[in-house]
């Protein structure tokens, strides 16, 4: 069964455009997103583009493929069924001071989605206050 869930955080002042941008930037990851340790970009078709990623804490270490899809600047898919994922969806929508995801994941390994169950909310904190402080970083806000 997925795990599903949803965040989201305002920041007044800024255009959907200026948050969008921030989200899309997939190479400054690991800057922002949490375990992540590379993401990078083997292809790009038009607002499709195909990523190699990393993410790892302790001793779980994993890579996959994403696909990425933008609807500038309103939303931002995240699709994989690469690696530990037997299905992984990231829906990022954007709108002029706000920001809120739905996510959906189902990991091969039920030791890891297990894992997932109990991580998730730790990991929601942190993508929120990271997105946050690379806002604050690019735009002062």
């Amino acid at each position: 069964m997925a795990l599903r869930g949803r965040f989201a955080a305002d920041f007044p002042g800024l255009a959907a455009s200026q948050l969008f941008a921030i989200a899309s930037d997939i190479e400054s990851y690991p800057r922002f997103i949490p375990w992540c340790r590379s993401a990078r970009v083997l292809a790009a078709d038009g607002a499709v583009r195909r990523v190699d990623n990393h993410f790892g804490a302790g001793p779980v270490d994993m890579r996959f493929v994403t696909r990425a899809e933008a609807d500038e600047p309103r939303a931002l898919s995240i699709t994989s069924d690469d690696g530990p994922f037997r299905s992984f969806r990231l829906d990022w929508r954007f709108a002029d001071g706000h920001v809120e995801a739905d996510y959906s994941i189902a990991l091969r390994s039920p030791l890891l989605q297990g894992l997932a169950v109990f991580a998730m909310p730790e990991v929601e904190r942190r993508i929120v206050s990271q997105f946050r402080q690379r806002v604050e970083a690019l735009h002062g806000a």
